[in-house]
């Protein structure tokens, strides 16, 4: 795939995923990983995720912010089927606390889906903010 192609594939899939089109998920490969490098030791989340256990994550998260969370790409780099992210969340918890977390994603995509990708993110900030305990198994049941 051509960069800006990959790149215009990344862009439309962080839209219908945002804007909560199930459609979204047929960017993904089925046997996508998906990994969020988190540095804070009480984390409240699992690193590992396949497509099914990510899916479900961002399912469950709606119910945590009632308002909604905006996720604004703020800056994008592609490479061939390599495409880089940069995007800040913005929304308030059911608690009433503000979660504004910073992102840099890197997606690898394969034959024309999304196939592997690293989340980076401010793990001490979504910590303090949603909470010290596990929320969703790492792996699909």
């Amino acid at each position: 795939m051509k960069s800006a192609d990959a790149r215009q594939f990344v862009l439309d899939f962080f839209k219908e995923l945002t804007g909560g089109n199930a459609a979204c998920w047929d960017r993904v490969a089925d046997d996508a990983t998906w990994k969020l490098i988190a540095q804070a030791s009480d984390y409240p989340y699992p690193s590992d995720y396949t497509k099914a256990s990510y899916r479900k994550l961002v399912e469950d998260s709606v119910k945590d912010f009632p308002s909604g969370l905006r996720f604004t790409i703020t800056g994008t780099t592609a490479e061939d089927d390599r495409v880089a992210i940069e995007a800040e969340s913005y929304g308030m918890t059911r608690s009433g606390k503000l979660y504004n977390n910073m992102y840099h994603l890197l997606l690898l995509l394969d034959n024309g889906k999304i196939k592997t990708v690293r989340e980076y993110l401010d793990s001490g900030h979504a910590t303090e903010v949603l909470g010290r305990n596990s929320r969703l198994p790492a792996q699909d049941p």
